[in-house]
């Protein structure tokens, strides 16, 4: 291959990769599940305001219980948009520092793993006050294959290389990774 086509030098791809690629990848992917998450509690929120029982003139909103599984959810989602600006902004403080962004790698992982759980937890909640409606295609079971395909993205011996360096067995990082 062409020096002129090369990224880098040779022996240089886990460098390349963790001081360029993974850093975007995380922090994009991450961003993606939190998106999911948005959708499908959006969705949700709209069906039971707009939904009617038409013998008791109430709206499914009007449950207590409705409510309160669609705030949880909100307080989920939340979390993430806080985070995620956090790690943008630190990605670029190393990167106007010349610095390597991979010092960041295992919060950047973090972040991932808990957007795709909360995409998971979210759309779950989102079919569970929607009932067989959500069920139906449509931006709820849509929401929900997207988020468990959140789960299968990405191997966990990728995403826990940051946690071995510190010394973390494999056994023990994907024990992080996966709240255990």
């Amino acid at each position: 291959m062409p020096q002129r086509d090369r990224l880098g030098i040779e022996g240089q791809g886990k460098e390349i990769i963790y001081d360029g690629v993974s850093p975007v990848y995380l922090i994009g992917l991450g961003a993606v599940w939190e998106g999911v998450a948005r959708g499908a509690l959006n969705a949700a929120v709209k069906h039971v305001t707009n939904f009617v029982h038409k013998d008791r003139n109430k709206s499914l909103s009007d449950y207590q219980a409705i409510r309160q599984e669609l705030g949880a959810a909100k307080v989920l989602v939340e979390t993430l948009r806080p985070w995620r600006l956090e790690l943008a902004a630190r990605l670029d403080e190393l990167w106007r520092a010349g610095k390597s962004q991979s010092e960041i790698l295992i919060p950047l992982t973090e972040f991932k793993v808990h957007a795709a759980e909360v995409a998971n937890k979210v759309a779950a909640a989102a079919l569970t006050v929607t009932g067989g409606y959500g069920y139906h295609r449509g931006p709820i079971e849509r929401s929900f294959r997207d988020a468990r395909a959140a789960i299968a993205m990405g191997t966990l011996e990728c995403d826990c290389s940051g946690l071995d360096r510190l010394g973390a067995g494999r056994a023990a990082a994907r024990a992080v990774l996966r709240g255990r």
